[in-house]
């Protein structure tokens, strides 16, 4: 757009009626958002200013479930608006939502995420460890906050770790093929995060013995209904919510004490404004800095030492009502240092950036005695780049050994990085050459999508469809690729009796290769990668069965599901230290879940099960890499009096038929032990041991995951003002 053009749409919007300035806003902060990173910025900032007042958006609110005396400090759970897509699926699927309130005081966001018993912690260890879906890693899975995809450009997949966990309060999983919805990154499905609404000012302080972990955090909340001096409505009347977080830690320490590396620094901001009359329903920003994180691997710190020095995040999004017309923009810039240390050898140091962003507008309608559902959406990744450089260590030779990497990055006092001593410190002993300096990735896409269902109710019958028709266009340096995919879904249920009821569920999904997969060449902790321009796009149908019971005191559900992949990408190893993207022929992943949940009336006891057993191959009977070892978990629960327990006990079988990559894994049983302490109705402090037995347990199969942290105590309060 140019500068005169924009001009005449803010002029317009000026001079236009009041009742279509809204319309016209918010239309043209939707092409705003295309154009570069900084117009997003005066998008919000334009859309809390001018809009007037005029229809209202109410959120559901309830009491909390934590019990009836936690509500003192934690008594509302705000249920931010549900995706469109919901009330379809929950007709023929059971769609499954987790909370804080029966887990250790999380460090990291994946301690939320691994409630659920398709959910599995994947790769290696530290704050943007990734999970595995039924099975389904890396870019196959999608990670949503209030929405808002989160997407990366490393092979691990989007991580969630630059978010405070202390903001999550509730995560929606959805197993499965995904794609109808959510695109090309859920074809195993996805998880959606949300940061809950707060309404009063409270102040959180956290602390975790092992690695001295600490997080400080502020919550704020204003209502700006009422002008000071009159009962008159004003144009900016709504709620303005915002949160504070600082969180940093050590190196964490394992079961027999050796040194885990997980250090951290971290700082973030959310800032969310709810107009309380407007066609702006909600608009919100979170802004998060990440500093000297520490990837927590097997290799370190003897055959590597992997630092990201940098890892920073800005995203937001608008949403709008226009009758029965809904629309959302969203943004999310990123950037991802990573640096390599081999000592006696060299230092690898590498940049992400992208700016994505998207957009979609839609509605609900009815036809006969159909709901039917439809939406248009934008995609897209601009300025998609990775810089790498490789400098060698010519001259220092043994004196850059295991042990001056331990110092460098000074584990009893924290006092040096592994910046400040390999750019620093080796330049001033040794004589350096850049052995290169290149661009790996540049590259972009954008995609456009159409989306419909519809779904009905025949007295116990309950039947939905629904498809997508996508279209994606990927562009390096003048080479460019189009792709055009069809995926769709089928799914009843029906009530057997008022207690159980049975779903059979029928989708296809795809997965376009990612611009990393497709054009990436270069150096990573693996070794030298290639892309391969003429990956084909991934295909999978899935199916899967469930037969649920629910009554006032139990509910459960179990599920058998199967889902088979073609043209399955996986990296696989074409000479020593070289690896290639390259599609297999197919690949089958089959499993079951289950869970159970039982609640008496007025007891004070509760309890939860649930487990899994999940297993993949390809087309030769060969075992496919990320399948995570069976597991099953127990939470009971238990008030007394003000004070309410809880703990969790996983037990992890054994895993012996693992891929290239991987590791054989030993059975383990971990327990966690917390409780919930209301002191008085203005302070709420609460306790946990995570790994009371102080097991020594690998966090994943992969071949250089580390062990898991050994017995860790953490305690937290919350003050309310």
């Amino acid at each position: 757009m140019t500068g005169s053009r924009l001009s005449f749409s803010l002029q317009t919007m000026r001079s236009a009626p009041v009742a279509v300035r809204a319309q016209l806003m918010f239309k043209s902060a939707m092409t705003l958002a295309l154009i570069t990173p900084n117009t997003a910025a005066l998008m919000t900032a334009l859309m809390l200013t001018t809009f007037p007042a005029y229809s209202v958006t109410v959120e559901q609110s309830e009491v909390s479930k934590l019990g009836p005396n936690e509500s003192d400090v934690e008594n509302i759970v705000v249920k931010a608006t549900r995706p469109y897509y919901h009330d379809t699926l929950e007709r023929i699927l059971s769609l499954y939502n987790y909370s804080q309130s029966s887990v250790a005081e999380p460090t990291n966001i994946n301690d939320v995420l691994v409630q659920s018993p398709v959910i599995s912690l994947n790769g290696q260890g530290g704050q943007i460890q990734n999970v595995s879906i039924r099975g389904f890693s890396r870019w196959r899975i999608q990670t949503l906050l209030n929405g808002v995809p989160i997407f990366s450009d490393r092979r691990a997949g989007a991580s969630a770790g630059f978010i405070p966990p202390s903001w999550i309060t509730q995560v929606s999983v959805v197993p499965g093929a995904a794609s109808t919805y959510l695109g090309s990154g859920a074809i195993g499905g996805a998880v959606n995060m949300q940061i809950a609404t707060s309404h009063e000012q409270n102040l959180y302080v956290g602390m975790l013995n092992n690695g001295e972990t600490q997080e400080y955090g502020y919550e704020g909340f204003a209502d700006s209904s009422f002008t000071s001096n009159t009962d008159k409505r004003h144009a900016y009347a709504g709620s303005t919510d915002w949160k504070v977080s600082y969180r940093n830690a050590d190196n964490t320490q394992d079961a027999n004490g050796n040194a885990l590396f997980e250090q951290f620094e971290q700082a973030a901001l959310f800032v969310r404004h709810q107009p309380e009359q407007s066609n702006i329903t909600e608009a919100w920003s979170l802004f998060s800095h990440n500093s000297n994180v520490g990837k927590s691997s097997s290799d370190y710190p003897q055959d590597r030492v992997t630092t990201y020095p940098n890892n920073t995040h800005w995203l937001g999004k608008v949403s709008a009502v226009f009758d029965n017309i809904t629309s959302n923009v969203w943004w999310h810039q990123s950037q991802l240092d990573t640096q390599t240390l081999r000592p006696e050898a060299r230092i690898n140091e590498s940049r992400s950036k992208a700016f994505d962003y998207g957009s979609d507008i839609g509605g609900r309608q009815r036809v006969g005695m159909w709901r039917v559902n439809w939406q248009a959406q934008l995609q897209g990744r601009e300025g998609v780049r990775i810089n790498e450089s490789e400098t060698p260590i010519t001259s220092l030779g043994a004196q850059v050994t295991p042990e001056a990497a331990i110092l460098a990055q000074a584990l009893s006092s924290q006092e040096l990085s592994i910046q400040e001593f390999s750019l620093q410190e080796l330049p001033a002993q040794a004589a350096e050459t850049d052995a290169f300096n290149i661009t790996t990735l540049d590259a972009s896409e954008i995609g456009l999508a159409g989306v419909m269902d519809a779904s009905r109710t025949f007295q116990k019958l309950s039947v939905a469809v629904g498809t997508r028709l996508d279209w994606q266009y990927q562009n390096r340096s003048g080479y460019n690729v189009k792709k055009l995919n069809v995926s769709g879904f089928t799914g009843a249920s029906y009530m057997l009796s008022s207690h159980w009821s049975a779903s059979l569920y029928v989708s296809s999904a795809f997965r376009n290769p990612s611009l990393t997969e497709r054009f990436f060449s270069g150096v990573t902790p693996r070794g030298t990668v290639l892309g391969d321009e003429n990956l084909d796009t991934e295909q999978s149908v899935n199916i899967q069965g469930a037969l649920s019971y629910k009554s006032r005191r139990l509910s459960a559900t179990t599920e058998v599901f199967s889902q088979k992949i073609h043209h399955y990408i996986e990296r696989t190893e074409v000479s020593e230290d070289v690896l290639e993207y390259v599609n297999l022929d197919s690949a089958t992943i089959n499993g079951l879940s289950y869970t159970a949940n039982w609640a008496p009336d007025n007891s004070k006891l509760s309890l939860q099960l649930s487990g899994a057993w999940i297993k993949g191959e390809d087309e030769s009977g060969d075992v496919i890499a990320d399948i995570p070892a069976h597991n099953h978990r127990l939470t009971v629960g238990y008030q007394l009096g003000t004070i309410r327990f809880f703990s969790n006990a996983l037990y992890r079988a054994s895993k012996t038929d693992v891929a290239d990559g991987e590791r054989s894994l030993d059975s383990v049983v971990t327990l966690d032990i917390g409780a919930s302490l209301p002191f008085n109705n203005k302070v709420n402090g609460r306790v946990s041991i995570r790994n009371l037995t102080n097991q020594l347990f690998y966090v994943s199969a992969d071949d250089r995951a580390a062990f898991a942290q050994g017995r860790s105590i953490q305690f937290a309060l919350r003050f309310l003002f």
